[in-house]
């Protein structure tokens, strides 16, 4: 193979990048957000926590409940890393965990439709369990989905490409809240549960169906010959982090950001008990969520492809940390509207921002292992914060220590961020 080989082939691909951007373009964002979007009929920091306490559910499972999915898809990528590393082309794969990664949302709808009354405990676990098992298939080829994105879309619009698919997650989610109110002011308890799942169902085929149309670039074949086993792989972690400072602070950054989840298990059900409001509240709660997370994503989008990741991310976290106390504060339903726009603008800021500066930080031929071990390592202090959710929730009366807590965790972070020096200022 001769030295320019490789670049000779990174430029054919380079061609086919440019040949077919918009429809990657286009594609990638409308699929997340059609996926997102119908996800939010069961939000994680709202939806599912009201629904396990309505079936009975223990309070230490209502903690785990915001982190469920995530906590199924955090641990799975480390395994395959060096599988998908060794791939020239990905979709495939994606495209079957795609689909199961759906399918435990239209299975807890049959359940929650048809056996609520008769097998209480069984319905509680399938739907308790369902985002678990969405996630972990998710997981099995996060690294893979994560490398094909960086191949079809340009660094310099990579920002602007997810603030699109939190864009329309965001729009879709206005259209959710108002299916929820509307749902569960209709038909309460398991029965309007499961329709919300069902419904979600629908938006995440269609998703999929969106997801079959991108164009896959090939990965270049110089950076798919490593050689590494699963063990070899593993073992080169400490070195891998060891020389980049600037990955072990974005690591510290996003083990501390899962102090939110402290916080986040009880903020819909404080908010319903504080104002006295039926389930159907919540209803208002995803939609301005989701209204805020327009507005993020539009600032996050344009300030992220014009600056880079790590400003956004920094405000984000700041705005995120103002919400755990503010949470803990309010006394009336605007002010939890309030709450909850805050809430919706700091996480997809967050997520755009992120996003933006993971991928930056990674090495080329490194990147499904290292965007991997940036999910595994949160898994541990996810837990944590589930347990902490569960023990003040259980000893206290008042939403402010959690807060303090998530508020704490989360400028701590933003410490370690603000010394990242933004990658893309050092390519300029």
């Amino acid at each position: 193979m001769s030295s320019s080989h490789p670049h000779s082939e990174q430029a054919a691909i380079d061609v086919e990048m440019r040949r077919f951007f918009w429809r990657n373009y286009l594609a990638n964002g409308f699929e997340g957000g059609i996926y997102i979007g119908g996800m939010a009929l069961l939000s994680a920091d709202s939806i599912l926590p009201a629904m396990i306490k309505s079936l009975g559910g223990p309070t230490w499972l209502i903690s785990l409940m915001p982190m469920m999915m995530m906590l199924g898809c955090i641990w799975p990528p480390l395994l395959t890393a060096h599988w998908i590393e060794g791939m020239t082309h990905v979709k495939p794969l994606c495209m079957v965990t795609g689909f199961l990664q759906r399918l435990p949302a239209g299975i807890a709808g049959i359940f929650l439709l048809t056996c609520a009354d008769t097998h209480p405990g069984l319905v509680l676990s399938v739907a308790a369990l369902a985002p678990l098992v969405s996630g972990l298939a998710f997981g099995v080829s996060m690294g893979a989905w994560m490398e094909m994105v960086t191949r079809i879309i340009p660094e310099e619009r990579r920002a602007s490409c997810w603030a699109v698919r939190y864009l329309v997650t965001a729009v879709i989610g206005v259209a959710a809240g108002v299916i929820v109110k509307w749902v569960l002011a209709e038909s309460p308890g398991a029965i309007g549960y499961g329709y919300l799942h069902l419904i979600c169902f629908a938006f995440l085929m269609l998703s999929f169906a969106v997801f079959s149309m991108i164009r896959e670039m090939p990965r270049p074949t110089h950076l798919t010959t490593n050689g590494r086993g699963f063990s070899d792989n593993i073992k080169s972690l400490p070195a891998l982090v060891a020389g980049n400072p600037p990955l072990r602070r974005f690591l510290m950054g996003r083990v501390l950001r899962s102090g939110l989840f402290v916080v986040t298990p009880f903020l819909a059900i404080h908010a319903l008990e504080t104002t006295g409001n039926s389930d159907a509240y919540l209803g208002q709660l995803v939609t301005v969520q989701m209204i805020g997370g327009i507005v993020g994503n539009i600032a996050a989008g344009y300030l992220g492809d014009r600056f880079g990741g790590k400003g956004v991310l920094v405000v984000a976290r700041v705005i995120l940390a103002a919400v755990a106390p503010l949470a803990a504060l309010s006394q009336t339903s605007w002010g939890f509207l309030a709450v909850f726009f805050l809430l919706g603008f700091g996480n997809y800021a967050d997520r755009v921002g992120g996003a933006t500066l993971s991928v930056e930080l990674c090495p080329e031929d490194r990147r499904p292992t290292v965007m991997s071990l940036m999910m595994t390592i949160s898994f541990p202090s996810m837990l944590a914060a589930a347990a902490a959710s569960t023990v003040l929730r259980e000893t206290c009366d008042s939403l402010l220590p959690a807060a303090g807590v998530a508020a704490f965790c989360l400028l701590t972070s933003v410490v370690f961020l603000w010394g990242i020096p933004e990658p893309r200022k050092g390519r300029k």
